[in-house]
């Protein structure tokens, strides 16, 4: 698994989590899976280890991410749009 420096935005730390695709045929591999899944950890700042205070979402999509910048570019972009309330389901209101 992949991560990146964090970013503030809004009051939260948005940490992206990039990390390669599971396979899930008998040979594990297939070429059609090959690429990167992306996640969002996000918490307030200093309270890594407090996990009230930190929640990991993560992105359920049919394909992966190519190539690991857009994937990271992807994962930040998640977290904004969780914190904005654009995520069905997804909140941070009670952080």
């Amino acid at each position: 698994m992949s991560t990146q420096p964090l970013l503030l935005y809004r009051g939260y730390e948005l940490h992206p989590l990039v990390f390669p695709r599971t396979f899930n045929r008998f040979d594990g591999h297939s070429r059609y899976a090959e690429g990167y899944d992306i996640a969002v950890r996000i918490c307030r700042p200093a309270a890594i280890a407090s996990s009230a205070a930190s929640r990991i979402f993560r992105l359920n999509q049919p394909h992966a991410f190519s190539d690991l910048g857009t994937a990271r570019r992807a994962a930040r972009q998640q977290g904004k749009d969780i914190v904005d309330g654009k995520v069905s389901g997804a909140s941070v209101v009670d952080m």
